[in-house]
C-alpha cells in the first residue's frame, strides 16, 4: 500500500482534518491490544506523542516501520519522538526530540 491519504474531509460546510492518529497493534478491532501508538499530525510532520507494549519491551523494527509506511501515506515526511521513550531505537537526536529517518 503506498498511495496517499487525504487528511482533509469535506461534508457540507464543514472540513474535517484529522491530527491525532491512535494505532494498535490487533489482529481485529476491539480485542486487546498488544501495542499502542498516539501520532499528532502537522503539516508535514508527525509527532509520536507515545508507544509502548504490554509487555513493555522496545517497539521491534517491523513494526517501526508499520508506523512510518502509515506515516508516509498520510503525507508525513519527519516523525518526531521524545528522546526519553525508551521503547522505540533512536536513529537522530536534536533538542531533545529525536527523529525516525523515513527513506
Amino acid at each position: 500500500m503506498s498511495q496517499t491519504i487525504s487528511r482533509h474531509i469535506k461534508i457540507d460546510n464543514w472540513i474535517f482534518e484529522v491530527k491525532m492518529v491512535r494505532a494498535l497493534r490487533v489482529d481485529n478491532y476491539g480485542e486487546p491490544y498488544t501495542a499502542i501508538a498516539n501520532i499528532s499530525l502537522n503539516g508535514s510532520s508527525g509527532y509520536i506523542d507515545g508507544i509502548m507494549q504490554k509487555n513493555h519491551h522496545k517497539i521491534s523494527e517491523d513494526d517501526v516501520r508499520i508506523i512510518e509506511n502509515y506515516c508516509k501515506n498520510m503525507d508525513v515526511s519527519q516523525i518526531n519522538v521524545e528522546k526519553n521513550n525508551k521503547y522505540l531505537t533512536i536513529h537522530s537526536e536534536e533538542q531533545g526530540v529525536a527523529q525516525l529517518k523515513l527513506a
